[in-house]
């Protein structure tokens, strides 16, 4: 790859535009200048198309605001196709036969009036070739001292070259951001429960798999698609941008890294908290005192096993619960195996075989090292339900 180009999807209110901004600070501490540092916004650019056509719907009959319009750089896109220019008339002349009130047009009435199906699709077509006619520009000339970050949900399949990053959040998190982000648009600021804004937004992240699924044969959920998976759900910003822009270094050396990344929170222990303290090649102290001064090695990550949708940690306690105490909010992790599948390179057990040695005890002995000054730890915070689960898999008497 010539160039840096980080293309960053994710799914709703997994804090993608957030980490723009938070990327592009970190850039300008590495020496970029904001000339250098390019962002691009699929959604701003969705936005602005249709901002142009509301506009010129809401003027028709005033020639000078027409013509100012239609000269617009994005418009001419548009109007210089015959069956794009079409497909604009007919939408406009649906919008006004209609008598939609367009006074303080949306982004939720872009996406869902029937009116405008036809025309999302030009737009769509737009911005996708633009994005793809990006690429192949940059593909041609090496640019050493610039960067460009594309906030697409199809970056990745639009610039095959890119480096490809997935932001993730778990429905109960998103929930509640959702509820309680009062700078959204005006379409998320509508919801009376917290329960009421995760069904939406559920609802929206099956839609949007869905839609992409049958208009272009993408897989959003797919995680092959990606080069790094960053679960955002109780990660800091500052945390999620170094490790993008840590693992884009490691991917333009070619060296190997980590795709996936969580909280140390999200990984739940197998083994006492006296094993993480004494069984260890290094102390506690020590992991601290390494990984403090070097980081988190992105080429090792701990290596878990995931049953029921429970991440559980095979090999790795001591680094895991090392950055935890450090406040690190992100650390890489390899799933082994997943339910009925065979964790072959620690024995012949399957995933679920192994999660039975797990108890309640491993828990709460290290709870202590995710408590943090403001309040006490629960892993019944990530997990609702998981000591009722565990109690009863202990009176069952599960052994390995």
């Amino acid at each position: 790859m010539k160039n840096k180009i980080i293309a960053l999807s994710g799914q709703p209110v997994s804090g993608k535009g957030t980490n723009v901004k938070m990327l592009k600070e970190k850039l300008e501490n590495r020496g970029y200048t904001k000339q250098n540092i390019h962002i691009i916004s699929t959604g701003e650019e969705f936005r602005s198309y249709f901002n142009l056509i509301i506009t010129l719907v809401k003027n028709l009959g005033n020639s000078i605001k027409e013509d100012e319009i239609i000269n617009n750089e994005k418009m001419r896109k548009i109007m210089e196709n015959e069956e794009y220019r079409k497909t604009v008339i007919e939408s406009i002349v649906k919008l006004k036969r209609s008598n939609i009130d367009l006074s303080n047009f949306s982004v939720e009435q872009a996406n869902n009036l029937k009116e405008l199906k036809d025309l999302r699709k030009v737009v769509d077509t737009l911005i996708d070739q633009n994005i793809a006619d990006l690429g192949k520009e940059l593909s041609k000339e090496e640019k050493p001292g610039e960067i460009w970050i594309i906030d697409s949900r199809l970056a990745f399949h639009n610039i095959p070259e890119s480096f490809s990053v997935r932001l993730t959040t778990n429905k109960n998190v998103a929930g509640e951001r959702l509820f309680n982000d009062e700078n959204r648009g005006e379409e998320d600021n509508k919801y009376e429960t917290i329960e009421e804004a995760k069904e939406a937004r559920e609802k929206r992240r099956i839609g949007e798999q869905k839609r992409y699924k049958k208009r272009y044969g993408v897989d959003l959920e797919d995680e092959n698609n990606y080069n790094l998976i960053i679960d955002t759900s109780y990660s800091n910003v500052n945390d999620i941008s170094d490790t993008i822009l840590k693992c884009l270094d490691y991917y333009l050396e070619d060296k190997k890294f980590a795709k996936k990344w969580t909280s140390p929170k999200t990984l739940l222990p197998l083994q006492s908290e006296r094993d993480t303290f004494e069984k260890a090649l290094y102390s506690l102290e020590e992991m601290e005192e390494s990984i403090n001064h070097y980081g988190f090695k992105p080429d090792e990550p701990i290596e878990i096993v995931e049953v029921d949708g429970i991440k559980y940690i095979i090999e790795g306690h001591h680094r895991n619960f090392a950055s935890a105490r450090l406040g690190n909010t992100l650390v890489p992790y390899e799933v082994l195996a997943k339910d009925d599948e065979k964790l072959t390179k620690y024995g012949n057990s399957t995933a679920k075989q192994r999660v039975m040695g797990g108890s309640r005890s491993f828990l709460w002995g290290h709870e202590m090292f995710l408590d943090t000054p403001e309040e006490s730890f629960s892993y019944d915070k990530i997990y609702p339900g998981i000591y009722d689960k565990l109690k009863e898999q202990e009176e069952q008497g599960f052994e390995i």
